[in-house]
């Protein structure tokens, strides 16, 4: 018999309301869980998608963000679906096609001219088809399915949240890649080399943005890329829940033997301690990924919450560090026979 514990948080450091989103369901013989993150629109505000608010407000609460939607849709497409066989690929397809149904009942076609037709001062739009990235929802993702029966755990992931396992001796292993490490260490690179430097093209110019804001809002081009002749390209492409066709052809995933470890973590990317921007990558090493799992093993998901506030402080209070009160989601999950 297959006795499990479950915790889960959901903390913004604010008072607005998350864009993560995140579910579990225990079975039989098999358990589900899943975790999103919604990525904000690079360009805003889009009036036009007042619909979609509109129609999951009721549902998800008042001030829900379109990427707050999207989150939110994966995970309850998730629970209609964990009970069946489906894999969690599947779930994310399913997914992310029911958020393109919501976008054509709004747009009758997902595409840059259809978004331009309702939102005309994107005039961006029309340098580049494929900026329309911009403008969708999107949420990263991460569904696992934990199978006693064949003693399996898979995986379907996109972007930067994560799956982090513990083996029996509690050595913490992250499963998931962080797709967005590349083109966040671009944008952090640009930070360094000059904050005040105005973006070249006319549009960021009139922003007032920075090369590291406009490299970071570009970073939604890479969401279900596809090169200008319409080509994906593994080597800078992210799979994202945002309605476009490509999410499989940059999903990961995996399928590992069970038996090896005792406990799952599912994470969004604010869930991570923040590391002062002068220390070198954003992703965390396996030394500081093995102190984030042992205080959640020692002190649980919310005294885990807390001291990550903490340190963002400290941090925040550091000259020539950078770091913020993201939206922090996770769910630990455990089991022994």
């Amino acid at each position: 018999m297959i006795h499990t514990t479950l915790q889960r948080v959901q903390d913004t450091g604010g008072d607005h309301l998350t864009e993560d989103a995140l579910w579990a369901g225990v079975f039989e013989h098999h358990a589900v869980l899943a975790i999103a993150d919604g990525a904000p629109q690079r360009l805003r505000p889009i009036a036009s998608m007042q619909p979609l608010i509109d129609t999951y407000s009721s549902r998800y609460g008042q001030g829900v963000t379109p990427s707050g939607v999207a989150s939110r849709l994966l995970c309850s497409t998730v629970a209609e679906l964990a009970p069946t066989a489906h894999t969690p690929a599947e779930m994310v397809t399913v997914a992310n096609e029911r958020l393109a149904t919501e976008l054509r009942t709004i747009y009758g076609d997902i595409s840059t001219a259809a978004l331009l037709e309702a939102e005309p001062h994107l005039t961006v739009l029309s340098e580049d088809e494929r900026y329309i990235r911009l403008v969708l929802p999107a949420a990263t993702y991460t569904v696992a399915r934990l199978d006693w029966e064949k003693q399996q755990l898979e995986v379907a992931h996109g972007a930067d949240s994560a799956l982090i396992a513990f083996q029996q001796d509690d050595t913490a292993i992250r499963i998931t890649p962080d797709q967005m490490v590349q083109h966040d260490d671009k944008a952090k690179s640009l930070y360094l080399s000059g904050p005040d430097a105005k973006a070249e093209h006319p549009f960021f110019q009139a922003l007032g943005d920075s090369r590291a804001r406009e490299v970071n809002r570009l970073n939604g081009l890479y969401h279900n890329f596809v090169s200008p002749d319409g080509q994906t390209d593994p080597a800078v492409g992210v799979s994202v829940i945002n309605g476009l066709p490509n999410v499989a052809d940059y999903m990961f995933q995996t399928c590992v033997p069970l038996e090896q470890y005792k406990a799952v973590l599912l994470v969004s990317d604010g869930m991570f301690l923040p590391p002062p921007l002068q220390e070198s990558g954003l992703e965390p090493d396996a030394t500081q990924l093995q102190l984030m799992g042992d205080f959640v093993l020692q002190q649980g998901l919310k005294g885990y919450v807390e001291h990550l506030r903490r340190e963002e402080i400290r941090v925040m209070n550091t000259p020539g560090a950078l770091a913020w009160h993201d939206d922090a989601s996770g769910l630990f999950f455990a089991w022994d026979t």
